[in-house]
């Protein structure tokens, strides 16, 4: 698993930064986590430095492998980047916060 995520139970943290080196690799990390969860997941982003659409492609992805296995996909610690990047994109419901 990438040193930027850190599973817990239902919990996975989220740190660092996305960029376009590494975003597969934290994408299918996280993706690999989703698919072994047996309940909702919750996302907390409290250790992102920085946040872009990139950060919101791939929760988007996340949420969507979530309701793929029948749950929805919580955030919590949202930065208010990512926050201003899913309303503009009509991406805030997908996208929901605890």
């Amino acid at each position: 698993m990438s040193d930027m995520l850190a599973s817990d139970g239902n919990c996975l943290r989220l740190s660092g930064a996305i960029t376009y080196d590494n975003a597969d690799a934290v994408c299918a990390d996280g993706i690999a986590v989703l698919e072994q969860a047996a309940t909702a997941v919750v996302v907390d982003l409290t250790g992102l430095t920085s946040a872009s659409s990139l950060t919101v492609a791939v929760l988007l992805r996340w949420a969507r492998t979530a309701a793929a296995r029948g749950y929805q996909l919580q955030l919590t610690n949202v930065p208010e980047r990512c926050r201003a990047i899913a309303r503009v994109s009509g991406l805030a419901e997908a996208l929901p916060e605890v």
